[in-house]
């Protein structure tokens, strides 16, 4: 019999893949290829957020410091921006898993025509049922994946088991704000900042570093405008993703900035 936690997961999980294999096309065309979030460095900075994307990648990378000849997990790939960055910032193999058979298939796509199919791949998993062997990765990186995952702890300690001992693994996710939610569409969980830290060490890993850099993650309000200009551009293909009143919530949202939290944590094996 499968209990009620189990099956909450299990109904989320779908979600997730039935969310990222029909409306990742649209997510693309309005966001570019790195499905996450922007970083700005401060209130000059006006990147757009095809270029904010890629400068929020280049803050995991320099976290990660990766090593010519290590492997790297890629926990949550999308269709393998981050992925193909990391391996031309540094001589590694990077291996990404997705639980969306569509990400996983157009990431490889993008990998061989990219030339990159000897050293980035990616494989349909599930993160919290890892197909690797104990201690098989020199590094991992979750970014912004751990937000669809209600268990994160499970998650995490599934990392841990494949990464070799001494291992850095670097974290990019939302929390949640005291007194706010944030939800979309019931494919995201969201503790607050200081139970997120909580989780972490729960998992058996070793905090280095833990920061809140939700402010560098709001975009300037003429970005904010293009965005928001975009969207609505696209308002029909985006409201089959959302539905209306959702759809509405998140132009003002990208507008007018909400209550959310963005953390970097950079953790250790031991």
């Amino acid at each position: 019999m499968t209990s009620g936690a189990q099956a909450n997961e299990e109904k989320v999980e779908d979600k997730v893949v039935d969310f990222y294999d029909n409306f990742t096309e649209v997510f693309r065309d309005l966001w570019g290829d790195n499905l996450h979030v922007g970083y700005w460095h401060d209130a000059f900075d006006e990147a757009p957020i095809t270029k904010a994307t890629d400068q929020l990648t280049d803050q995991l990378i320099a976290r990660l410091a990766p090593r010519p000849g290590q492997r790297i997990l890629d926990v949550g790939c999308g269709v393998g921006e981050p992925a193909f960055r990391l391996a031309r910032a540094a001589d590694v193999e990077v291996v990404g898993v997705s639980i969306s058979s569509y990400q996983v298939g157009r990431a490889n796509e993008r990998s061989r025509g990219l030339g990159l199919a000897d050293r980035v791949g990616f494989q349909h998993a599930d993160a919290a049922e890892l197909p690797f062997p104990d201690a098989s990765f020199d590094g991992a990186w979750a970014f912004e994946s751990l937000i669809h995952m209600p268990d994160k702890e499970k998650v995490l300690r599934e990392i841990k088991r494949v990464l070799r001992p001494g291992s850095t693994l670097v974290l990019a996710d939302m929390f949640s704000q005291p007194d706010t939610e944030l939800t979309f569409q019931d494919i995201i969980t969201t503790p607050e900042m200081t139970d997120y830290r909580a989780v972490i060490e729960r998992a058996g890993l070793v905090v280095r570093d833990f920061t809140d850099i939700t402010a560098n993650t709001l975009a300037p309000q003429p970005v904010r405008e293009r965005i928001a200009a975009d969207l609505l551009a696209r308002k029909d293909d985006v409201i089959q993703m959302t539905g209306p009143e959702e759809f509405e919530r998140m132009v003002d949202g990208v507008r007018v900035p909400k209550a959310y939290g963005y953390l970097l944590a950079t953790v250790t094996t031991d």
